[in-house]
């Protein structure tokens, strides 16, 4: 009886643990994992996260949510819009898009990228149109797609 009972934990144990182990892995259709986006010290108030998901492309969703984010023009005045920059490990920074801020001080940007591993990064530029990243750096986030 003792050893039908160590042999039921035992299966009940291998298969929570197995089971951990299918829900770290990153499967299409799956949840989107979050991650935080860091503030600087100009900005103490925005809150802000990235979410990513793979998707059956082999590509991965990843949509930038980010709230009470104040004016660019008020981290800079020359700033006139948020640029979100996508920096593989091994790469360059590279403009992803306009994060729009509406009326209540929200934005929101969702793309797709090919990389698994990048660091995301939200300034305050002239323009839309940057081509490298201005030292007016208001939010970033590591990311790490588990595979």
């Amino acid at each position: 009886m003792t050893l039908t009972r160590l042999g039921m934990a035992g299966a009940l144990a291998a298969t929570l643990g197995f089971g951990g182990c299918a829900s770290m892995s990153s499967t299409p259709g799956r949840a989107p994992q979050t991650w935080t986006l860091v503030t600087s010290p100009a900005i103490p108030a925005a809150a802000g996260q990235v979410k990513v998901s793979a998707q059956k492309n082999g590509n991965t969703s990843l949509k930038v949510e980010v709230e009470h984010l104040a004016p660019p023009a008020s981290i800079n005045q020359d700033a006139s819009t948020y640029v979100v920059w996508l920096r593989p490990t091994a790469g360059f920074p590279q403009n992803i898009g306009v994060l729009n801020i509406n009326d209540k001080r929200e934005g929101k940007l969702q793309t797709q990228t090919p990389f698994k591993s990048f660091e995301v990064t939200v300034t305050a530029e002239m323009t839309p149109y940057a081509t490298a990243p201005s030292p007016d750096r208001v939010m970033t986030a590591q990311v790490v797609v588990p595979t």
